[in-house]
């Protein structure tokens, strides 16, 4: 489940993943990113994984039309969660975003939102 996150406002998209992601996850999430492009012209994604128990097959394809859809348009990305698995998936979008992208550790929480709020 996506819960946004009272940092989003103007061009900054937060939010939380705790638990199993839906296909209603993106479609909220696709309406804000929709919103936020025809609004600002530097976008900001801020995005706090807690845990993830799963994904239904349907938001796994909702995942890969909105990432492609939308990551070419965002400026800075700050990802927070736990272990290695976020790195290497930041490195691996590096290619894809024209922006910057930053992981955190769940220790660094404070420094993260400072980064995306800059």
């Amino acid at each position: 489940m996506f819960k946004i996150l009272d940092l989003t406002k103007d061009n900054l998209i937060a939010f939380k993943v705790k638990g199993k992601i839906e296909k209603s996850d993106y479609e909220v999430l696709q309406a804000l990113l929709d919103k936020t492009e025809r609004e600002h012209d530097i976008r900001k994604l801020y995005v706090e994984i807690e845990s993830i128990e799963g994904i239904e097959p349907v938001a796994l394809w909702e995942d890969i039309k909105v990432y492609f859809q939308h990551i070419k348009n965002l400026d800075r990305i700050a990802i927070i969660g736990p272990g290695k698995m976020l790195e290497i998936l930041s490195k691996m979008s590096k290619p894809f975003v024209a922006g910057e992208v930053k992981v955190f550790s769940e220790d660094e929480l404070m420094a993260a939102r400072e980064w995306i709020m800059e």
